[in-house]
């Protein structure tokens, strides 16, 4: 993303610079509290939940997930758990400028509070711009949904909401300032974490399909893309295939399975499948990888790199017998529309991030040293050799696809029938 800050500076100045203002913040909450103000828990205290206490009914919720398409997707069923139990409930939504299309098109949140990332002094702009803005909203409740960032619990505590839920996830520090403190855990997929949240509300995840508000244009714009590559209307199977992994922060991209694998693979799926692919991808190194990829091919495969709007992506993806992608915003994008898919994993955990729905396909070796990046470490692995992801052989992948497209077809005609 052209003049984006570097993620990984800003990830060492939340650590550093956040933890001297959680400090300072939560000094001046424990004084206030001891002048009569609203109370903070003791900043080591775990904050149960107490015996026969009536259910909060909040009027006004602010929702915090400042980073990551993938994981605002995961998060949206959450939110309609939330609307399920208080459906007149305003919820608010902070987060990243280029997260906010998805959140409209939800129906579920009332506004968003963008902040661009477009560099530090557009960020402190955007920021001090959104404290403005959620300070006049008055909020019952804040639900900080970030995992280990600090800045979020900052926010949090600056909205001036006198109740505060977020994840006092270990080694982090970064829970001193919510009134109730929820345990992150590692251990379940990310979205029943997310719903850890809601249990101080006493409301029950259910996990319901999603209405994503796409437009006629915005389908049309995907179709035009399929006219002007000259595939046949209606021609199957249509194969939406994402080569990246989002933004790079290593010096080696640890998520991304080699380009001449997928190279090989899409050649498979035209030769054996007649299939139609269409690369999908966002930036200047995305289109160097679909670049790349289409240059080992034999076969024409469709460039959809900067091509879609996230409307017209979605409409793409839903109308996709399949996407293959890496773990990354796409695959979960994929899932909320209820596209099947298979998903390359490695550094990262798929029971914790993996898709769920019927004839989804995760590939993953599960080798000793995986998964290395976790919300423990702030995502941060210093692994200059990826083999969990790059030793996931073409052979092996192909196989499991085309058992998967076959159990697709086999479903499809079983409902059509």
């Amino acid at each position: 993303m052209p003049g984006s800050v570097d993620m990984n500076l800003g990830r060492k100045i939340d650590t550093q610079v956040g933890r001297l203002l959680l400090a300072l913040l939560y000094g001046v909450s424990r004084l206030r509290a001891r002048l009569g103000g609203p109370p903070q828990p003791p900043r080591l205290a775990t904050t149960p939940p107490r015996a026969g206490a009536p259910p909060a009914r909040p009027r006004r919720i602010l929702a915090i997930k400042l980073y990551g398409l993938g994981n605002i997707a995961m998060l949206l069923p959450v939110l309609a758990s939330l609307r399920r139990v208080h459906p007149d409930v305003e919820i608010d939504f902070l987060s990243l400028e280029e997260n906010r299309s998805l959140l409209e098109r939800s129906g579920l949140v009332e506004r968003t509070v963008p902040v661009t990332s477009r560099g530090y002094a557009a960020i402190v702009r955007d920021l001090l711009r959104a404290l403005w803005t959620i300070r006049r909203r008055r909020y019952d409740l804040v639900l900080d949904f970030e995992q280990f960032i600090k800045l979020s619990t900052i926010l949090s505590y600056l909205s001036g909401a006198p109740e505060r839920i977020g994840f006092n996830t270990d080694g982090q520090g970064r829970g001193a300032l919510y009134t109730t403190r929820v345990v992150y855990r590692d251990g379940e997929h990310m979205q029943h974490v997310f719903a850890r949240l809601l249990r101080p509300l006493q409301v029950e995840f259910r996990s319901e399909p999603l209405k994503l508000r796409i437009s006629e244009q915005e389908r049309e714009g995907a179709k035009s893309l399929l006219r002007e590559a000259r595939v046949p209307e209606g021609h199957r199977p249509l194969v939406a295939v994402h080569v990246g992994s989002g933004p790079n922060f290593y010096k080696t991209p640890l998520k991304r399975w080699p380009p001449e694998h997928f190279a090989r693979l899409c050649d498979r799926l035209v030769e054996h499948r007649a299939a139609t692919i269409v690369l999908t991808g966002k930036g200047s190194e995305e289109a160097a990888l679909v670049g790349e990829v289409r240059s080992r091919m034999k076969h024409e495969a469709v460039d959809a790199c900067d091509r879609l709007s996230i409307g017209e992506l979605l409409a793409l993806l839903a109308d996709a017998d399949l996407t293959i992608s890496n773990d990354t915003s796409v695959m979960h994008l994929a899932t909320l529309v209820e596209t099947p898919v298979a998903a390359f994993f490695g550094p990262t955990d798929p029971l914790q991030y993996g898709p769920r729905n019927p004839h989804d396909l995760v590939l993953y070796r599960d080798d000793y040293c995986s998964p290395c990046l976790t919300n423990f470490n702030l995502k941060i692995s210093y692994c200059t050799d990826p083999v969990c992801i790059r030793s996931i052989g073409v052979d092996e992948t192909w196989e499991r696809i085309d058992a998967q497209l076959a159990a697709i077809e086999a479903a499809t005609v079983e409902v059509v029938s």
